[in-house]
């Protein structure tokens, strides 16, 4: 179904942490096309599991979820080291979302977009 150039993207352990059913199994299909290790959350909660016993190199995280919304959580990921990469479709809140500090994807993106994104934040944690 997808075609990346998988000779540029690193492979990485990365979450996804995204409510929607349909747009979860897009990501992680994707990013397991390319080669990554890929776990999914649908929630913080759930993501803060992972947080805490996988060794993860990067998170994907919708910002509107219900329960614990996905800034608090990127933030929690920061603390632990994990670069993160916020996502959102609402347009309420993308103003204040992509003024701040995290890489930030604004649904719906583009595969190439986020591919480009995830490989120049690996890159620079790497270096």
């Amino acid at each position: 179904m997808f075609a990346p150039d998988i000779g540029r993207f690193p492979v990485s352990h990365i979450l996804v942490v995204e409510d929607d059913c349909a747009v979860q199994e897009v990501i992680s299909e994707f990013l397991r096309s390319t080669g990554h290790q890929v776990s999914c959350a649908a929630s913080a909660a759930e993501a803060r599991q992972y947080l805490a016993s996988e060794r993860i190199q990067l998170a994907l995280i919708d910002c509107l979820m219900s329960g614990e919304q996905g800034d608090s959580l990127a933030e929690y990921a920061s603390s632990l080291g994990v670069p993160t990469i916020l996502t959102s479709g609402d347009p309420h809140s993308l103003k204040t979302i992509s003024a701040g500090s995290f890489p930030f994807l604004s649904k719906p993106f583009r595969l190439s977009e986020l591919e480009r994104l995830i490989t120049q934040i690996l890159e620079t944690v790497r270096e």
